[in-house]
């Protein structure tokens, strides 16, 4: 599950890191804790033009009943069979360009009260997230990130991370010529993954409504849960 995470690369650093062609329209400033059903920015490439656009996090499906906030993500074991997926894996492929992204886990004191921990990249400041996109009839623009099991950074406090991809996955994935969607997977999760830290942070982040450096901090967390690790 990825529910929130950052973006705080300047619009330089990712249209240079991402191989953009075209900024058609982005978000301005840093954003410390994007919430699903926000506005952010997405790389898609169309007619051989890699383009920067911005997306509603949820896909919006004119034919589910469920709500873009259920379709925030889709699992890489499954997005080329569930019906809600399956043809966006196909034809509608896109990179999410971020910093970092949050987990939670539950203290030891209480099931209900959850410690926030974030995880992010010493060596990269943009990790680029795989996910699949849609397009209505009204030209609104909507995606979901992929997810995939954690790996030995992450499995501590949560079993799913983002599906990131490094520079060199970036053309297959996007490539809208490649229609065949469990090839893309594959070649998806065969990138190298970037190392990875991660450490507990403050429970502000807990309200969406809430920005800033404070949020990606380390903090002290709940006792007997794990400190500072990478």
């Amino acid at each position: 599950m990825c529910g929130r995470y950052t973006a705080i690369a300047d619009l330089r650093e990712v249209v240079t890191a991402m191989g953009v062609d075209e900024v058609i329209a982005s978000i301005g400033e840093p954003r410390y804790n994007i919430a699903p059903t926000q506005e952010v920015s997405a790389v898609i490439e169309s007619a051989g033009v890699r383009q920067l656009d911005l997306f509603t996090w949820g896909l919006v499906l004119p034919w589910s009943k469920l709500a873009p906030s259920n379709l925030i993500n889709a699992r890489v074991e499954s997005v080329t069979q569930k019906p809600s997926f399956r043809e966006a894996i196909r034809y509608r492929r896109c990179l999410i360009p971020a910093t970092g992204w949050y987990e939670w886990q539950s203290t030891v004191l209480s099931a209900r009260k959850k410690q926030p921990f974030y995880f992010h990249s010493n060596s990269s400041n943009i990790l680029a997230f795989a996910g699949i996109y849609v397009i209505n009839e009204k030209a609104e623009k909507s995606f979901a990130i992929i997810t995939q099991p954690a790996n030995e950074v992450v499995i501590a406090i949560h079993d799913r991370m983002p599906l990131i991809l490094d520079s060199s996955g970036f053309s297959d994935w996007l490539d809208p010529d490649q229609k065949d969607g469990d090839l893309a997977v594959v070649q998806a999760r065969a990138t190298k993954l970037p190392q990875l830290v991660g450490y507990a942070v403050s429970t502000e982040v807990n309200s969406a409504r809430a920005q800033g450096t404070q949020l990606i901090l380390p903090s002290t967390p709940e006792p007997t849960q794990p400190e500072l690790f990478n």
